[in-house]
């Protein structure tokens, strides 16, 4: 069979076997997931006695504190089956080409969680909500309560303003490449993947930022002098005018890793056809 090669019927068939294997692991994820982010609110909510005014832009640090934890420990588990003997056999000698299996481990466990985790915040978001004013005035009687506004999904995603556009770039790029790198780690370090990965990029990004630093201070070692500023500047020094050198490498950096984490992943999985 061609590595290559695309069937509709053999991605239809693959889906229904990753279903039918991991059906709970999904099923329990998801109610998880929901219960867990319920949970969290209504710890805030009833901590947090005397009044207090809650908006909707409030929800996007732990939003994203969510969307870290998630990649970490929930998109970590992909290409499970490869993780024992036996069931790597059984799954690399399915009727089906690599590049299917590949497609059907991305859609369900990179772009499934995706999808879900935004709908499954804003849902028990709101519904903890609801459930603290219903606790508080319907069964303690309470009337001082915290002004909370429910979630919105536009403001999820919202992000302090910035004179520098490229920030922006350099943000969504990271944000995006945290779920696939946890992806490609589920296929490079198998069970271990949510401790090495997460090492392995703390280790690279101290030593990029230190060789950056340092040759800074190896061109202008006065801003570390008695006299200098201590303070670590990310907008100098410019590449061009408004166009801080450290945001453009990382801006460059982190979208070519981005697109490099979806081929090494696919070439890793093709490697373990032969």
């Amino acid at each position: 069979m061609n590595t290559n090669s695309i069937k509709l019927h053999r991605l239809k068939n693959l889906a229904h076997y990753e279903w039918a294997i991991d059906r709970k692991f999904y099923q329990q994820g998801i109610l998880g997931v929901f219960i867990f982010i319920v949970g969290v609110f209504l710890t805030i909510w009833f901590n947090n006695i005397k009044g207090f005014i809650w908006s909707s832009t409030d929800y996007n640090q732990i939003f994203f504190g969510g969307f870290i934890f998630l990649s970490v420990f929930g998109i970590s588990h992909s290409f499970i089956d490869l993780r024992e003997k036996n069931t790597s056999i059984r799954y690399l000698t399915l009727p089906a080409s690599a590049i299917e299996k590949y497609l059907v481990q991305v859609c369900f466990r990179l772009v499934l969680p995706l999808i879900l985790y935004p709908i499954l915040f804003w849902l028990g978001a709101n519904l903890s909500v609801d459930a603290y004013y219903f606790i508080q005035h319907s069964l303690l009687n309470k009337t001082l309560l915290p002004e909370i506004e429910k979630a919105e999904i536009l403001y999820l995603y919202w992000i302090p303003k910035s004179n520098m556009e490229l920030v922006y770039w350099a943000i969504f790029g990271s944000i995006a490449l945290i779920p696939t790198l946890m992806f490609l780690g589920g296929i490079l370090f198998g069970k271990w993947n949510f401790i090495v990965m997460p090492a392995a990029v703390s280790i690279i990004l101290a030593l990029f930022l230190g060789s950056y630093f340092g040759l800074s201070w190896l061109v202008n070692a006065s801003a570390f002098g008695a006299e200098g500023n201590y303070a670590i500047r990310f907008d100098y020094p410019e590449i061009m005018d408004g166009v801080p050198l450290l945001v453009f490498i990382l801006t460059i950096l982190v979208w070519l890793g981005f697109f490099l984490t979806f081929l090494l992943t696919y070439l890793k999985l093709k490697e373990r056809e032969v």
